[in-house]
Formats: structure tokens, sequence, C-alpha cells
């Protein structure tokens, strides 16, 4: 029986929680319901637009047609000194020209060519509206007395700056020079004297920078020639002091040398390698006894002879061994002969050996010598480059100082030549002739861009208003943020309504209108609302007070009880509201007499008019109304009134200021939870509904009251709104009748 709810009650409510992303509809939403005051300030700002346009001064403008043509190449310019053989740049140079146009020094020259007086306001000049004409005697308040001079050019040069506008003609060397000013012949003056202006400046400013450049090409020409001197002199006496006459030749004869010095170290380094390999073997022979063996040393041909010498001799002996024994003459003979032959040829050996150790530390001596030698022409070579480096850097001096001279020689002079003529790059093509129609104030602009403004800003106010207002508008939004069920939209009814016809009894009154067949539709929606069980004992409640419970549960009784008996108690013991739509709108005993037992169930029940319908107020408001909701003896009430009525409607206190609601809703089947369209704040609501939630209260859904219907009818959708708020917290505080 029990609506499930999308809302966790633990969970804090989010400002921008379920909100939809806005639409096209939403915004022509917005603006249907801000439509008045959009347009009321759209309508002002367009006003004061106009008005200020009216109050403007007129403001004439004067156009001089110049043609700027680009500087002459013939003549010598200082430009061609500092940049000579460069690209130029003609979008550089013309834009060049109109900060010279729209500079302080032209302006100057404007103001001292008209003179001062042609800047004084004119009394005959034409005035617009003015705010100080309505003023009584503001218009009669005397001028401000006469400046100094100083201040009075300062600001005539200040005027002709910010009126002249500098506007190139397209893919042209046209220019266009325009004046403003409140004065149309003035305008036009002040066009001419500006492009003549600048003529005669750039006349000027070309005689000027021939003599400038004249007398610093002279200065610049006589430093030259000093320097050139000066290198001149350093070089013929580098060439003394080193006594060099062709450097070319010494350093052809030097590198000669050292080219041959090099191939004889190379030749001899050769020789005293071959001569260290035969050291080397006699020395290796020597130390193992093999003199005779080397065949370097057998290449000697005494060597060879002494050799061939011994070994006849030891032929001889051999030959001799076997005939006579050791003694004998012959023997001793061979033997003393073989002996001197080995003993010669071991000198021998050793002669040559010594010649050889010679031979290789004469060859050794000779490479160190060589290798000297071969240091002292490099050195020779090494001083001799850094001479003619010296000499080549100093050569270098002298040709860049003689062609610098050459240069601004030949520049002084082309220079001097053409400093006398005299060729502007512009002239005046057309003058500015007097204008008759303002370009500004533009009045039609004016009011035009006024109300753009204001419906801009009526926009932006609007949208911010709406995002600013968090009140529920309608079924969808109470389904979005609640999360409740809707049954019904009722509208809102008009204020001057007949005696009799009040909201409470609307719908008895009018039972074929739309407000009737919305009670019918909530009607329906309670009833179908439970499957298993029919909802006998409803419950309805709001959030805060004068959201119209009262009305929709006497209405909702009226319509139940076209079908059945109905009973509806007034249970806002607090602020009871119910017994004022009843005909004799008295007090009577009730509720609180019932439940002491003050009155009995007949004298408490008050049978309505031509219906079904019987009302039992609140009765006298009890000091705590809450005791007796929650007492045994009001739940036995409501069981023994359940056996003779087929539903029973309660209209209890809001749920959000007291707990009344909370302690009602354990004892009935269904809760109606009524919030205002446009006032209700969803957050508030959102608590009353969490308070009612946490106790597992039966809410079959909530009724949005109240709604404003658009053109043509009201549905289950967006409506447009009319904002009212809602009462403070409840209480005792007089209030606006329900």
């Amino acid at each position: 029986m029990n609506a499930v709810l999308p809302i966790d009650p633990r969970e804090p409510a989010s400002a921008e929680e379920g909100r939809e992303l806005p639409n096209l509809q939403d915004y022509l939403r917005i603006l249907f319901r801000f439509k008045w005051g959009v347009l009321a300030l759209m309508l002002a700002s367009g006003l004061i637009a106009v008005l200020r346009a009216h109050s403007e001064t007129p403001i004439y403008q004067a156009s001089a047609l110049m043609l700027i043509e680009r500087q002459a190449a013939r003549f010598v310019s200082i430009e061609e000194v500092y940049r000579a053989n460069q690209g130029y740049d003609f979008g550089e140079y013309y834009q060049t020209q109109y900060e010279i146009l729209r500079s302080r020094p032209l302006a100057e020259r404007v103001v001292d060519k008209l003179g001062l007086p042609a800047f004084a306001p004119r009394a005959d000049a034409h005035k617009g509206f003015s705010w100080r004409n309505l003023i009584p005697g503001a218009s009669k308040a005397s001028a401000a007395p006469a400046e100094a001079a100083p201040v009075e050019r300062a600001w005539a040069v200040g005027l002709v700056q910010g009126s002249v506008s500098i506007v190139p003609v397209r893919n042209s060397q046209l220019v266009r020079i325009q004046f403003r000013h409140s004065d149309p012949a003035f305008a036009a003056t002040l066009a001419n004297a500006h492009a003549q202006a600048y003529i005669e400046e750039t006349l000027e400013g070309r005689v000027q920078m021939s003599q400038t450049a004249s007398t610093w090409l002279n200065e610049r020409t006589s430093g030259l020639r000093e320097k050139l001197e000066q290198s001149e002199r350093a070089l013929q006496e580098f060439r003394d002091r080193e006594r060099l006459i062709d450097v070319g030749g010494v350093d052809g004869l030097a590198a000669s040398e050292l080219s041959l010095a090099s191939e004889r170290l190379a030749e001899a380094r050769r020789e005293r390698a071959d001569k260290e390999a035969a050291y080397r073997q006699v020395e290796d022979a020597r130390r193992q006894d093999r003199l005779d063996q080397l065949p370097l040393l057998l290449a000697s041909p005494l060597v060879t002879d002494l050799k061939q010498t011994a070994v006849n001799a030891e032929r001889a002996l051999g030959e001799l061994t076997g005939r006579y024994g050791p003694k004998h003459p012959r023997m001793l003979e061979a033997e003393a002969t073989l002996v001197a032959a080995r003993n010669a040829l071991k000198q021998q050996l050793e002669l040559v050996a010594s010649g050889i150790e010679r031979d290789f530390q004469a060859a050794r001596l000779r490479e160190n010598q060589l290798s000297g030698e071969m240091g002292s022409a490099k050195g020779e070579v090494r001083d001799l480059n850094r001479k003619q480096y010296e000499l080549q850097a100093l050569q270098r001096e002298v040709d860049s100082n003689r062609q610098l001279y050459e240069v601004f020689q030949t520049r002084y002079k082309e220079t001097a030549a053409s400093g006398g003529v005299q060729n502007a790059n512009a002239r005046l093509i057309e003058a500015a002739m007097p204008n008759l129609a303002p370009v500004y104030p533009n009045k039609n602009r004016s009011a035009m861009v006024g109300l753009l403004i204001g419906l801009a800003l009526g926009i932006a106010l609007a949208l911010i208003l709406d995002h600013l207002d968090n009140t529920l508008k309608g079924a969808d939004d109470v389904e979005r943020r609640l999360g409740l069920p809707v049954l019904g939209l009722v509208p809102r009814l008009a204020e001057n309504t007949d005696a009799g016809e009040a909201p409470i009894n609307y719908f008895a009154a009018h039972p074929q209108s739309s407000f009737a067949e919305a009670i019918r539709t909530i009607r329906t929606g309670v009833l179908l609302s439970a499957v298993d069980q029919d909802h006998k004992r409803l419950l309805i409640t709001s959030s805060v007070p004068s959201e119209g419970k009262t009305t929709l549960s006497m209405n909702l009784a009226f319509s139940l009880g076209q079908m059945k008996k109905v009973l509806l108690i007034d249970a806002d013991m607090r602020r009871p509201a119910l017994h004022r739509g009843l005909p004799d709108q008295r007090q009577t005993p009730g509720l609180s007499e019932y439940i002491t037992g003050e009155a009995k169930v007949s004298d408490c029940l008050r049978l309505l008019p031509n219906s079904s319908v019987y009302v039992m107020p609140a009765g006298v408001a009890p000091p705590n109304p809450l005791e007796i909701l929650s007492s045994r003896k009001f739940a036995e009430a409501l069981d023994n009134l359940g056996k003779a009525f087929d539903h029973i409607l309660i209209d209890c206190a809001p749920a959000c200021a007291v707990s009344d609601a909370l302690v009602l809703s354990r004892l009935v089947h269904g809760v109606v939870y009524v919030v205002r369209s446009d006032a209700t704040q969803w957050q508030v609501a959102r608590t009353g509904v969490k308070r009612l939630t946490r106790i597992d209260a039966p809410i079959i859904g909530a009724v949005v009251n109240q709604v404003v219907p658009r053109k043509g009818g009201y549905g289950y959708g967006k409506y447009y709104y009319h904002g009212d708020g809602y009462y403070s917290d409840y209480g005792y505080a007089k209030r606006k009748k329900t």
C-alpha cells in the first residue's frame, strides 16, 4: 500500500539534484513568464537611449582625400644612407605615414597654423536637447574663466588628435583624412589644414634630413680619413720593423727549405734504422760467441780469406794427425799455424763488428742533427706565418678603411648635391567640404541599440530570477524533486468569487468547472491507488501553511460524498480553518470535545447541505494538541467512526511545522501531500516528505495546488506561473484565510 520513493532520507538534498538540461521550450517558458518585465526594461532602455541621443550635440564629419607616394629613389635620403641596397616594405612605409598623420607634432602644427582663436567655442553652435535645460536657472550659469594659453593650446592639440581619423583607401595610395566637429565648416578647415601640415612637415623633414645627413657624413668622412691614414702608417711600420720586402717569396723559400730538410731527415732515419739492425745482430752474435757465423761479418773479403786460411790449417792438421804423433815437429807446426789463423780471424771479426757499431753511432748522430735542423726550419716557418698573419690583418684594415672612406665620400657628395631639392611625396587630391548631415548621434541606431541592450538585460535578469527560483512549478517538478506520483493539479481560482462560492466549497457550487474536474481527477487517483484495500482513512497535509490543503480537503470530501458517506475531520487544532467553509462558520464542539468526552459524537458532527458529507470541526484548541492526537482514545474514536462512514478525511497541520502529521500518518491508510505551485520551496517540501518516509507513512501521492494554467487550459505538463511566495513559519500569527 505504501508508495516506493526514490529518495534516501539520509542523504542531503542538492540544489542541482534532478535538474534536467534546459531546452528551447524552457527558455521560452521563462521569457513568457517575465514577458512584461522584459518588455518594460527594453522600452525603458530604448527611451533612455533616445533621450541621450537627443541630448548630444550633433557632430559633423569632413573628409579630405590625399595621395601619398613612395619616396622617390633618385634622391639620396637618410634611409638610403642607413639602409643602402636593402629591400623596403611598402606596408611598413605607409603604416609609418599613417602614424605620422596621427602624431602630436603634426596636431601642434595644425593648431599653430590655424591659431588658438579658431578653436574657441562658438556662440552660434547648434546645441541639442540637454537635461540642464529642464532645471530652472541652470542654463544661465556663467561661463568658466579663461584658461592660460598653454592649457588652451594643449586642449586644442588634444582636440585635433582626438577628432582626426586616417582611413586608407584599399588597393591604392590614397588616404582620407576625416575630422569630426560640431561646426561643419570648421571640420572641413581642420581636414584641409591637417593635409597641408603633413605636406609641409614632409618637405621640412626631408630638408632637415638631408642637412643632418650631410653634417653627419662630413664628420664621419673626416674620421674615416684619419683612421685610414693611421692604418696605412701601422702597415708600413710593421714592414720596416720586420724587414719584409716580399712576403710571398720568403714564404716560398722557407717552404722549400722545410721540405728539403724533411726529406734528408727521413733518409737519415732510414739509414739509422738499417745500421741499428746490423748493430743489434752483431751484439747478439758477440754474446753468443758466434761472430764467425754471422753472415753480415762474413760478407767482408778479408774475413772470408782468413776464414778460408783457418779452414785450410785445420784440414792440414787433420791430415798430419794420422801420420805423426802429438809431439812431432810437423804436428806442433800445424797446430801453431791453426791457432794463428783462428786468432787472426777473430781479430778481424772484432774489427768488422766495431766498424758496424761506429757506423750506427754516426747514423744516429746525423739523425739527431737533421732533426734539430728540422725544428729550426719549422720555427722559422711559424715565425714567418705569424708575420704574414699580422701583415694581412693590417692590410685588411687598410683596405676596409679605404673602401668605407670612399663610400662615405661618395655619399657625402651625392647628399650635398641633392640637399637643395625639395620634392614632397604627398599632395591634396580632393579638399574637404562642409557636410550638413550630422554623423553623430545616429538616433535610429541609438534607439535600436538601447532596445537591444534592454532586451538583453531583461532576458538575463529573467534567466537569473528563474535560476534563483527554487519553488515547485508543476507535476514534472514534483515528481523529479520529491519522488512522488502526482494525483492531480488544481487550478488557481479567481479572487473575486461571489458569496457562497468560496474556494472551500467551490466544487459544490460549480460542479461542471475545471476546478471540479481537477478534484474528480484527484478522487479517481486516490481510489485507484489502492488495489487490495480501500483507502478508508485519508490524511491530507502539506509542508507549510497556506498551501490550500483545507480547501482541497473540503472539495475532495464533496467529491467523495457524491458516491459514499464521508466524514471530514479538522485535526489542525492549532489553526483550525475547516469551520470557515461551513454555511454558518461557527466554531461548534468538535474533535477536542469528542476525544475528551465533553460532547457526544452527534453534537460534534455537522451535515453539509445537499450532500452526504459530515464535518467534525477541531473544536476548542487544547493546550496540548499532539497529546490528544497521539492518545489511545483518538485511535479508538477513529475505529468507531470508521464503522459509520465509508471514508474519513483528516485535515491536519503542516508536516514541516509540527509533528501532528507524523502521528496521524500511523492511523490512516493513505497520505495526500499538498504543494502550492510556484510558492512551495522544493527543499522544504522534500524535508516534509522525508519526515514522513522515515516512519514509513503510506504516502499515496502529491497534489499540485493553485496552478496557473497556460492559455487554452491546463494539463499535466509545464505551466506559466505567478509566484506569490509562502508565508512564514507555522504559528499563531495572523494569516490569510485559506
